[in-house]
């Protein structure tokens, strides 16, 4: 017993010193382990300009390479970037949390500041170039601009009742826009009064219209760009010179759709034009071209680069005639139209917005409108049969003259010039009506259709039908001439509808 009382003794003294050192390691190792082991801080770069701190980077170099990109991109566009030289600062960071951003994203970051605060400090001067489609103008300065575009709508607004300002669309890149509003105005309270009692008001110039007519717009046809660039390579020029050259008017070719009446001549007169001009335009046409409602005309008119819209509100009564009514007519056929009854004018009052373009009126529509007097509307018939299929009365030779007035008398038909003994064949079925001499016509026949139609040829040379004989599509009834009053060689043709001749290349084709 004995024994194993000094033997618990030895353990129970051995842990003790176990123990103590055990303790004595912990108290010097745990301050180590917790400074390096569990260690939180992270290192990174951040850069400061002019005391303010701008973004962060991994590494001294990113934010370096940064700085160099933001300053290149800079200098790309302002040379005046190169005398720059803002307190910039790149401090290495130990803190917990590491707001860090790639060398892309620090660059921008750099770019923006820069070029919202630096460059303020940097005297370049800017001009001012404005781009209306294709064309530029360079200005001075913003006030240039302003007053050009004043300039522009001076004349369309001898009021003074709008005013022009240059509205910022990307302040970064120097882009403006402009616009043109109605300036502020106040109005005493007498012509308040005034105004609500009677419903009118007396304009500028006296006259007494009615409330809230009067220009209401103003506007331009392009969309008009303005930026902001470096004076050292522009060359700029003055408001008068820029208002002469967007102004200025120059041909520029546009279609013309021919109407009902409508000549070459005409065509030509109408847009200022002399004819010997519009065929030169126009080269598939001569003096004699025969032209129908639909045509495509090419013309040229006046254009600037730039124009003036305006739009005004206005009051006023006039006649007016209700829109036609339209029946179907199974008699006639398709482009026949037969006024059945014509209907009677009404009258309105009428509120409208008018707009001019320069100063001539491109549109009407109507806001507001009281009948006074009603309309009885246009009956119109509307044919609905399906006309006959007519075939070129003869092959090859060249359209010489058209249906229409000529040399003072009206030509009837159309003629081609062709030589003596071409064969003509019958435009389409029907019966012989006439075959033989027909005073200025000539040798001439006359064919009539089971439509009522008649198709009549003439100045020719031979017959080879009778009077009451059938004849098919294409069957050939005689041979071209140059008998009875003709100048030359050639077949006269004509198509009769309803008992009165029409143009036969509404029918049939020239060429």
């Amino acid at each position: 017993m004995e024994r194993l009382s000094r033997y618990g003794r030895r353990m129970k003294l051995t842990l003790f010193k176990t123990m103590t050192y055990a303790c004595f390691v912990c108290i010097i190792a745990i301050p180590f382990l917790s400074k390096n082991l569990l260690k939180t801080e992270a290192n990174y770069y951040s850069i400061t300009i002019n005391g303010n701190k701008v973004g962060a980077a991994n590494t001294e170099e990113e934010v370096i390479v940064a700085l160099a990109s933001a300053r290149q991109e800079l200098s790309s566009q302002y040379e005046e970037i190169v005398y720059m030289d803002p307190d910039i600062e790149i401090t290495k960071e130990k803190k917990t949390v590491a707001q860090r951003m790639s060398v892309d994203e620090l660059s921008g970051a750099i770019y923006s500041y820069m070029f919202d605060n630096v460059m303020d400090d940097i005297d370049i001067h800017m001009d001012y170039t404005v781009r209306l489609g294709d064309f530029v103008v360079t200005l001075e300065s913003k006030e240039d601009v302003v007053s050009l575009f004043e300039k522009l709508i001076e004349k369309y607004d001898p009021n003074d009742a709008f005013a022009v300002s240059l509205d910022t669309i990307d302040a970064a890149t120097g882009t403006y826009g402009i616009s043109v509003n109605e300036r502020t105005k106040e109005s005493t309270a007498a012509e308040i009064v005034s105004s609500t009692i009677s419903g009118t008001a007396v304009s500028q110039d006296g006259n007494t219209v009615a409330n809230g007519d009067g220009l209401t717009g103003i506007s331009f046809d392009v969309d008009v760009v303005v930026v902001e660039v470096p004076a050292e390579n522009t060359v700029t020029t003055s408001v008068d010179d820029a208002y002469e050259n967007i102004t200025k008017e120059h041909a520029e070719k546009t279609v013309y759709t021919v109407e009902a009446g409508d000549t070459l001549s005409v065509i030509a007169q109408s847009n200022g034009l002399s004819l010997s001009e519009l065929l030169a335009l126009n080269t598939g046409l001569n003096e004699d071209s025969v032209i129908a409602p639909g045509d495509a005309i090419t013309i040229t008119v006046p254009k600037s680069e730039i124009s003036v819209i305006t739009t005004y509100r206005m009051t006023y009564e006039e006649d007016y005639e209700a829109d036609p009514i339209y029946e179907d007519d199974d008699t006639n056929y398709r482009g026949t139209n037969t006024v059945i009854s014509e209907g009677t004018k009404g009258h309105r009052s009428v509120i409208a917005d008018v707009t001019y373009t320069n100063g001539n009126e491109t549109g009407r529509t109507f806001s507001q409108e009281t009948i006074i007097t009603e309309s009885v509307p246009k009956t119109i018939a509307v044919g609905t049969l399906t006309p006959p299929t007519y075939l070129r009365p003869l092959s090859g030779g060249s359209f010489s003259s058209g249906y229409g007035y000529r040399w003072g008398s009206f030509h009837k038909g159309v003629d081609w010039s062709v030589p003596v003994g071409t064969t003509v064949t019958a435009a389409a079925d029907g019966r012989v009506t006439r075959a033989g001499w027909y005073a200025d016509y000539g040798y001439c026949v006359d064919i009539t259709h089971s439509n009522g139609t008649m198709t009549r040829y003439g100045h020719l040379s031979s017959i080879n039908v009778s009077i009451g004989q059938s004849v098919s599509q294409g069957q050939a009834i005689a041979t071209s001439g140059n008998t009875g009053y003709s100048t030359g060689p050639h077949l006269h043709f004509e198509i009769w509808v309803g008992g009165s001749p029409v143009n036969p290349l509404n029918y049939v084709n020239k060429n």
